[in-house]
């Protein structure tokens, strides 16, 4: 069986066991060892200089990769906690009576500690 990497506009875009047909396309044949190192985690090759090399930027690319990946996360929870924090405000209810504290200052205060976090995340990219 052979083992392709898919090139195309000087970009890795996937593989496979057979080539593709696609003028745009280049079929890079990889050893097997590449080619599942490859599907177990696509950021440890680039292409350069018409070869597939192993990527000298890896922990970079992987440490952003988390960072993105992480900062999705966060706006699915804002999105989530804005949700909440409607119900919140047409309810009005008291979430702690020993603190007074209410559920659009809980919903609120999670949303803070959230957008630090995100600041701070998008800085590092």
């Amino acid at each position: 069986m052979k083992y392709y990497i898919f090139v195309e506009n000087d970009t890795i875009q996937n593989c496979g066991n057979c080539p593709q047909i696609n003028e745009e396309v280049m079929n890079i044949e990889v050893s097997k060892d590449v080619y599942d190192s490859y599907i177990e985690d696509s950021l440890r090759y680039i292409f350069s200089n018409g070869k597939i090399i192993k990527n000298p930027n890896y922990e970079n690319d992987k440490q952003k990769q988390f960072i993105k990946e992480r900062i999705e996360e966060i706006y699915e929870n804002l999105n989530t906690l804005d949700i909440k924090r409607i119900r919140a405000v047409c309810e009005d209810e008291i979430k702690d009576e020993k603190s007074g504290e209410t559920w659009l200052d809980y919903y609120n205060s999670q949303i803070y500690d959230l957008r630090v976090e995100l600041a701070s995340l998008k800085e590092q990219l």
